[in-house]
């Protein structure tokens, strides 16, 4: 009789083990097919505003159509910046969109120095943010022109 319990207790274990371990399972893979729900309602809002511009007959301009550049994409570009060849106003035109894509997903600011031993301040938040700045203004200024580029930046370099 005892033995038929520690039987009964050992086999209804197991069974909870293998039901925890699919019930696990199942969790990951919903995870994992899952779509955030603040990218799916902006997605939706994106595909509402190109239906109503097809039933309205109305144009959408194409920065909005235009893609958002692919964070590993622009970061090959900047590793392999010498290889490619890239000017100066490139190669900051470039690091310019990582951190604009970087700061949209919610990662670190490449601008900002970050360590195990170091915690950024709010000052260098802002100041990374004045660095950005500038640089945008000096690729603005630059018209596509390097040397208009490398001009600017100089005039505001201390």
């Amino acid at each position: 009789m005892i033995e038929e319990k520690e039987l009964n207790n050992v086999t209804s274990q197991t069974t909870e083990e293998v039901d925890n371990n699919q019930y696990i399972e199942a969790l990951n893979q919903l995870k994992a097919n899952s779509v955030d729900k603040a990218d799916y309602d902006k997605l939706k809002a994106e595909n509402k505003k190109l239906l109503d511009s097809i039933v309205n007959g109305t144009e959408i301009a194409q920065e909005q159509l235009a893609e958002k550049a692919d964070i590993d994409t622009l970061r090959r570009k900047l590793a392999n910046s010498s290889e490619d060849g890239l000017s100066s106003l490139e190669y900051a035109d470039t690091a310019l969109k990582l951190r604009e894509r970087l700061l949209e997903e919610g990662e670190e600011d490449p601008f900002v120095a970050h360590g195990s031993q170091y915690s950024p301040t709010q000052l260098d938040y802002d100041r990374a943010h004045r660095v950005a700045a500038i640089l945008q203004d000096c690729v603005d200024r630059a018209e596509g022109d390097d040397a208009t580029f490398l001009a600017e930046l100089n005039k505001r370099v201390k």
